[in-house]
């Protein structure tokens, strides 16, 4: 592996959204903490100029600009972003969504004081097209607790911070998963014995849009069953006894149902 130096780069996957990509963009350039490169990788959106004039814009921001000639989904952008990364700390997001401004500060606080965590995210809150809030992430996990990351999803992509090293060593995202790919993430980290923490502190804006939801479409479905398929064993191990046997049925029910 590359030598990495101290700092936080940023990996930001974007399609046909620089509307989107322009306010998170306002939203890292306002942080107490400035984060030393941002890599976007651009999944072959149609408005290359759109694109184009976005980040001529930030000229106070240090972007390296990935434009891919054909388009490979999400996942993979993710992971052309971690192997260029040049910082020991990875910052994730989507490029609709938003940090609130001492996000990065209080992330780097937390990994420069404690040298054997892995991973950090964050409190949030989902918002509409208004700024009302829907509704909001409060996991509570962290440490080397695998059980209930097993048992639920509650850290959100794009609050947490990681060390850039550990995500390259568990192999980076999985392109094949259409969708929890991010859960199955968190889980191959932790499951590695890997420490991770919260900031208790709602410093994610996660922006819920109107129209179709992946969590409700085919992809999830398929991603859901992905996920239990890959991890089955983790459950056997986690959840074999009579108190925790719903949850281990509920994973081998995923196992095996057809679309």
């Amino acid at each position: 592996m590359k030598k990495l130096k101290n700092g936080v780069s940023v990996v930001i996957p974007t399609y046909n959204r620089p509307d989107y990509l322009t306010r998170l963009l306002k939203s890292i350039e306002r942080q107490t903490k400035k984060v030393d490169e941002i890599i976007i990788v651009n999944d072959c959106s149609d408005n290359k100029d759109e694109y184009k004039q976005v980040i001529d814009s930030f000229t106070k921001l240090n972007i390296i600009y990935i434009f891919n000639e054909n388009n490979c989904g999400a996942p993979r952008c993710r992971n052309i972003g971690i192997q260029t990364a040049n910082y020991e700390y990875l910052a994730l997001t989507d490029d609709d969504d938003e940090w609130e401004e001492k996000k990065i500060e209080k992330q780097f606080a937390a990994f420069e004081n404690d040298k054997v965590i892995k991973l950090l995210y964050t409190w949030g809150k989902a918002v509409d097209d208004e700024g009302n809030c829907l509704y909001t992430f409060r996991g509570e996990g962290e440490g080397y607790d695998l059980k209930s990351l097993l048992k639920a999803d509650y850290i959100p992509s794009s609050s947490v911070m990681v060390r850039t090293n550990t995500i390259k060593q568990v192999g980076g995202f999985d392109p094949t998963f259409p969708s929890c790919q991010d859960w199955d993430m968190w889980v191959r980290i932790i499951a590695q014995g890997n420490k991770y923490g919260v900031i208790k502190e709602e410093l994610l804006i996660y922006h819920k849009h109107s129209g179709e939801s992946i969590g409700k479409s085919k992809k999830a479905y398929i991603g859901y069953q992905k996920f239990y398929r890959k991890h089955i064993l983790k459950y056997f191990n986690n959840f074999m006894n009579r108190q925790d046997i719903s949850i281990l049925f509920n994973a081998l029910i995923n196992c095996i149902k057809r679309g």
